[in-house]
């Protein structure tokens, strides 16, 4: 028997989630790529984590950002 949990806000029993990619900011600036959970029926956010499997992102360099 599998265990289920319920939604702390609306209490329907979470099933299943809705995944999204995110960005983690730090002090204004983003850090790393994460993920957040989400429960189907109301949206309220259950979760969030750092995305271990994503690629690093590619960032501009100074020359490049004042172009």
């Amino acid at each position: 028997m599998a265990i289920q949990g319920e939604c702390p806000k609306c209490g329907k029993r979470v099933l299943h989630v809705n995944v999204e990619t995110i960005v983690g900011m730090v002090d204004g600036t983003s850090k790393a790529r994460c993920i957040s959970h989400s429960c189907i029926h109301c949206n309220t956010v259950l979760g969030v984590e750092v995305d271990h499997r994503a690629k690093p992102r590619t960032r501009a360099s100074k020359s490049a950002a004042k172009a």
